[in-house]
């Protein structure tokens, strides 16, 4: 079977609840960090600095404005995000379906495997396609431009994580939301976030923060 997300792991994360791991206790920050603009019917995560013009999932996504929030693992003065969040409804996710790009087929994974994006810059994002091909074009013409994007994220940052709401055309409304990636360099799956009916209410990326060792918090 592929790799699922633990729902209590994300219940508890993002209500900034606390749990323990291995005997230590790990504290739970849940910070809303933007409104996601989604203009195109899609939506993409990756590496915004490595690979910004990624391709989206195959999960059509109702264009509009959603909040995006960071769950955030605190392990005494270590932060770091467990989890990012694009919330497209009001209704909580009780199933999660691996977030898949074209050609991806679940049914060739090993137990526990997983398709997901690669993280070189210990960064990732949530971005609408459209989004992802500007940030490109200006990567394309400015090769210093990813200093001005980590200038910014350095604004949020506390050891060790940090965000940033991007807009990278000035005259456009399209944008990119960043945030540290857990532990830094990986591969890193998504999930799309059913209802208890069957509607689609979450994207959800799992930066394995968390073990499935754990103790009553």
């Amino acid at each position: 079977m592929a790799y699922v997300p633990n729902q209590r792991h994300i219940d508890i994360a993002f209500s900034s609840g606390r749990l323990l791991q291995k005997g230590k206790p790990v504290e739970f920050q849940c910070r809303e960090i933007g409104q996601l603009l989604v203009t195109s019917g899609a939506l993409a995560a990756t590496d915004p600095f490595v690979f910004p013009d990624s391709a989206p999932f195959t999960q059509p996504v109702p264009a509009g404005r959603y909040p995006v929030s960071i769950a955030i693992a605190c392990f005494g003065t270590d932060e770091r995000v467990a989890f990012a969040r694009v919330e497209l409804s009001n209704s909580p996710a009780v199933s999660w379906t691996m977030a898949l790009t074209e050609g991806q087929d679940p049914t060739t994974l090993e137990h526990d495997g997983f398709f997901g994006y690669g993280v070189d810059a210990g960064t990732g994002c949530f971005t609408d396609p459209v989004a992802g091909r500007l940030l490109a074009d200006r990567m394309d013409q400015d090769d210093d431009y990813c200093d001005v994007i980590i200038e910014e994220m350095e604004k949020t940052y506390r050891s060790t994580r940090s965000w940033h709401d991007w807009r990278p055309s000035p005259g456009r409304d399209e944008n990119i939301i960043c945030f540290s990636s857990g532990w830094g360099d990986g591969i890193y799956p998504s999930f799309f976030g059913f209802s208890g009916e069957g509607h689609l209410c979450a994207l959800v990326t799992d930066f394995f923060i968390l073990s499935d060792e754990e103790g009553a918090a």
